[in-house]
């Protein structure tokens, strides 16, 4: 009776290397193996196997394993001195009895894959694969199957391949032969033996719930959405089916180093680009959100979070959140977070409904919490889950709004001279029409600390001219100050209006009091909630905003003299930083310098160059340095956004380098980056999966000035307190180096100086990965830490533009 024979695949130039294999194989033959068949290119002869008291340990070992299971084995041993060649020969012709793939052994220690990465390797041997599915030959591929032997090697990035087991060649033989036999024992065990390891090729097993989420958002943004996860034993299955369809459907699925880091991955873009978003996580690990999670529902960001849960009838499961001691359902509701408990898998679909209307009701993610049997559901879901969400209509304002409506084009067209409007985040649509419109009328517009860039000083290369920086509680610029200030008093009410678009008017709004905000400034609030309207809001408009804009454009109607004047205003405050600091070259370098000259020479680049980048702000001083200094080009994502969590912008970086289409640049300090986990390693991990998607630039500024600067200068410049220990940070010193990877250039340096040329090849240069670590001082002056810090001695005298009161319309009140 014929056997079906297990290849034995060695793929290598070197005799030494394939007379070794070839000697443990004689060595644990016995009677098992009782046909071997050799087809070898090299002229090699038997050679007895070195003796080892470990090697003989493990023969003995071996044999007795194998006679235990009391099989007969025929062997092919194909020796071949590369893949295609292997290839060819598994496929000239045909075994007697037939024939399957089993192990591959490959030499890369080979002088002639000097070099190769284990990338390079991993896909090698995943077309090799594929060509033997598609030739019809049966073939292990497990996590046994292959193992490739390279040289040492010194890199400092160093990643797990997924097609094969990483072996570097051992100088001894008896540690080879020893190693060469405890691999093909393992695979014997763990794939040929395995009656759960199979060569024929299935498909790929149903999920339930990865259906139902890659059929969902692809159904509502075709492959517009983004999947992330990070793994465990309950979810494990579930990740595998949902990233395989993921693929299938153009989705990109992104990893990071924590549970944490996937959520700042979703809000940021949500934020930045409205991606809705699917997030997995294993049980227990809905508390690593951190504030994030209430972040997401504040930004109504549409997506769902996947968490194993236990049953409730359970007793005290590991990890489990709910039990007789807990519940973390109460906690989701406590923070307003949508949520559905699916425990029983004849419930599916109910709770899938559920989980689709909480979707459209746009009130942040939807978290799942679901048990172990329901994540490894196998149905199909109901399709007509997929169907397309019912447009929302938005309906005309009634009666009362349209009284506010005539008041503020009263505003708009009539006065007073001083219009400045802060803009939430907009669409391109909306900021196309505020644009025109403040072009039209001769409106002063703001970004925010929270949404840094939704108006940009920068559009296609060219500069806004109403843009006059950012208001915010900290980081407002100073000609926003000096635009709503004389003297360092606010302008009265009858010759200035503030507008807050898209805005709940919370306190990181404005660096005013609630007192100044109710009696010495006149607002107008729009924002689609009723409940967000500010006690400090004297007219108050409950509406869409592009609605808003389109209302005024069709009534807009300025005077020119009037808008000659407005642009006169905003013409009188400079645009130059005033601060003796920003032109100081000390050591080190403070951040007033280190900003002014990376904003002078950003501002070059744009307009030289065309230069345009995304920006992400970390909380801390020099992130909000950043936003008040450093030119934008259109809308970066702020850590300080909700909780203004420290970490957040550093690890949204993970994700928005991969989906923004333009260079990325992040701001974060010390005290940011010791909080989360080093993001290098997953920003690598994701490359390997997209290398396409890294064809720009992407730029890291961690600043090191030794401390928790903005508490420092609260307490020191507020409390008039001495700095204190619990401000202090260590920073460790590296040294530079540059390493290449998967066509990524990886560069990291630390800047005690300010080099305008490097930074300036730096920034600009495709494929290009800058990790800066920027040694910097900790000052109180300026940067908009503060309205103390805004009349300070280092301030230029402001020219003070006469008040053409006999043309102006008094504010309506």
């Amino acid at each position: 009776m014929d056997m079906t024979a297990i290849g034995v695949v060695v793929v290598t130039r070197r005799r030494e290397f394939f007379e070794t294999g070839f000697s443990v194989l004689n060595d644990v033959r016995g009677e098992v193996f009782q046909h071997v068949e050799i087809d070898a290119d090299i002229d090699y002869a038997p050679a007895p196997s070195v003796s080892n008291p470990v090697y003989r340990e493990a023969c003995d070992k071996a044999v007795r394993f194998l006679a235990a299971r009391q099989e007969r084995l025929a062997i092919k041993v194909i020796q071949a001195d590369s893949l295609e060649a292997a290839f060819d020969k598994i496929t000239a012709a045909p075994t007697q009895g037939g024939f399957q793939v089993g192990m591959l052994f490959i030499d890369y220690a080979d002088p002639l894959y000097d070099g190769i990465s284990p990338q390079e390797i991993d896909e090698q041997l995943a077309s090799f694969h594929a060509r033997l599915q598609e030739a019809a030959v049966p073939a292990f591929c497990s996590s046994f199957s292959t193992a490739v032997f390279t040289s040492p090697h010194a890199n400092r990035i160093r990643y797990q391949p997924m097609e094969y087991i990483e072996c570097i060649l051992p100088p001894e033989r008896a540690v080879l032969q020893t190693e060469l036999l405890c691999l093909w024992m393992d695979f014997l065990e763990l794939s040929y033996v395995n009656r759960r390891a199979k060569t024929d090729t299935r498909g790929p097993r149903r999920n339930t719930l990865a259906g139902f989420l890659t059929g969902f958002l692809s159904g509502r943004a075709s492959s517009d959405w983004l999947g992330f996860y990070f793994t465990g034993s309950l979810v494990s299955n579930l990740i595998s089916c949902f990233e395989l369809e993921a693929n299938r459907l153009g989705a990109l699925v992104l990893r990071g180093p924590s549970e944490h880091s996937l959520a700042c991955g979703a809000m940021a873009n949500w934020q930045l680009y409205k991606k809705p978003f699917a997030v997995i996580v294993t049980s227990g690990m809905i508390d690593e959100f951190r504030g994030t999670l209430a972040n997401l529902r504040e930004a109504r960001a549409k997506g769902f979070i996947v968490c194993a849960e236990n049953r409730a009838s359970q007793w005290f499961a590991f990890q489990g959140t709910i039990s007789r001691d807990e519940d973390t359902r109460a906690v989701l509701q406590a923070r307003g977070i949508p949520y559905v408990y699916m425990e029983d898998t004849d419930k599916i679909a109910e709770d899938l409904r559920r989980a689709v209307a909480l979707y459209d009701a746009g009130q942040g993610p939807v978290v799942l919490l679901a048990t172990q049997a329901v994540l490894d559901a196998g149905d199909e879901p109901d399709p007509a889950l997929f169907a397309p969400a019912v447009n929302e209509c938005t309906a005309a304002p009634d009666e009362a709004a349209q009284e506010v409506l005539q008041d503020v084009m009263r505003i708009i067209n009539q006065g007073p001279e001083r219009l400045l409007w802060q803009c939430g985040p907009m669409d391109e649509e909306e900021l196309a029409l505020t644009l025109s419109i403040a072009e039209r009328a001769g409106i002063a517009l703001t970004d925010s600390l929270t949404h840094p860039g939704s108006v940009p000083k920068y559009r296609d290369g060219k500069r806004i001219p109403n843009y006059l920086g950012t208001l915010a509680v900290y980081g407002y610029s100073p000609r926003v100050y000096n635009y709503l200030h004389t003297r360092d008093k606010l302008n009265p009410q009858s010759q200035q209006c503030l507008f807050l678009m898209k805005s709940k008017l919370g306190q990181v709004s404005t660096p005013f009091s609630e007192g100044r905000l109710k009696r010495m400034l006149r607002i107008v609030q729009l924002t689609r909630n009723a409940a967000h309207i500010s006690p400090f809001t004297d007219h108050g408009l409950v509406m869409d905003y592009l609605s808003f804009l389109r209302h005024v454009e069709r009534h807009l109607d300025v005077s020119p003299a009037l808008r000659e004047r407005r642009c006169r205003l905003m013409a009188s405050v400079p645009d130059t930083p005033s601060d003796v600091k920003s032109k100081l070259p000390a050591t080190p370098m403070s951040p007033n310098y280190f900003f002014a000259r990376l904003n002078q020479l950003v501002e070059k680049l744009i307009v030289e160059r065309a230069y345009d980048y995304t920006g992400l702000y970390d909380v801390g001083r020099c992130g909000m340095s950043a936003i008040r200094n450093v030119a934008r080009t259109r809308r970066g994502f702020s850590g300080w956004y909700g909780r203004a969590l420290m970490g957040d912008a550093l690890q949204a970086t993970l994700s928005v380098a991969y989906t923004s289409g333009t260079n990325v640049v992040a701001f974060i300090g010390d005290g940011a980056k010791g909080l989360v986990p080093e993001i290098l390693p997953s920003f690598i991990e994701n490359a390997l999966n997209y290398p396409d998607r890294m064809r720009k630039n992407f730029t890291v500024f961690y600043f090191m000035n030794g401390g928790h600067s903005v508490i420092n200068t609260y307490q020191e410049r507020i409390l008039f307190n001495r700095t204190s220990r619990q401000m202090r940070l260590v920073n460790l010193m590296s040294a530079d180096w540059e390493e290449d990877i998967c066509g990524l250039q990886v560069c990291a340096r630390t800047l005690d100086s300010f080099d305008a040329d490097m930074l300036a090849e730096a920034l600009q240069k495709p494929g290009r990965v800058n990790l800066f670590s920027v040694v910097v001082g900790h000052n109180n002056e300026g940067d908009g830490i503060s309205l103390a810090t805004a009349t300070g001695w280092q301030r230029d005298e402001m020219q003070i533009e006469p008040a053409a009161v006999a043309d102006a319309v008094p504010l309506i009140v």
